[in-house]
């Protein structure tokens, strides 16, 4: 049996490359019986529903484009190589279960690996990334806008939090 510090280690330790592996081996091994799980499958969808809200009012902001402009910048801007290892092997599961290929998209070392030509691919997101907005965000939209953009934030954060609850507690008992 695997202490839970083995189960911290292998989640939330090590770069994005190898997070990233250890998500597809865990999706491989464990992903049809994830799937046959109603409390996994269930808080999947409701965290879906969050997160199309939540993508449908960022896309009405334009904040793909604006977001993909700034990381490409010197610097790299917040979408940068390092945010990138922010992800865990939990989230990057939760992505291979909702159905997202999760792979590298580009690897120049500057921008975050899973940033794509519309933005970022993951649905599924780091605290930081989601709850993150620059001033080129914050300085041209009203307040009720990103009042109801923090709302949607915290609405997938909180959903987020009890599948990783839910993910732990399978993988406590069957890793």
């Amino acid at each position: 049996m695997v202490t839970r510090s083995e189960i911290y280690s292998l989640f939330y330790s090590g770069d994005v490359v190898v997070k990233l592996a250890a998500a597809h081996d865990l999706y491989g091994r464990y992903g049809k019986e994830l799937s046959l799980r109603p409390d996994i499958m269930s808080q999947l969808a409701m965290m879906q529903v969050s997160e199309y809200a939540l993508q449908t009012q960022m896309g009405a902001m334009g904040m793909g484009g604006t977001c993909t402009q700034c990381a490409a910048r010197a610097g790299g801007g917040c979408c940068s190589r390092f945010m990138a290892g922010e992800n865990d092997v939990l989230q990057l599961l939760m992505n291979l279960l909702a159905g997202i290929q999760v792979s590298i998209q580009q690897d120049d070392l500057i921008e975050c690996c899973f940033l794509g030509v519309a933005g970022c691919i993951l649905v599924m997101k780091p605290m930081f990334c989601l709850n993150y907005n620059c001033s080129h965000i914050t300085g041209k939209e009203e307040s009720a806008v990103l009042l109801l953009l923090e709302q949607q934030t915290g609405d997938l954060l909180r959903k987020q939090a009890v599948l990783e609850d839910l993910l732990l507690d399978f993988f406590y008992e069957n890793i």
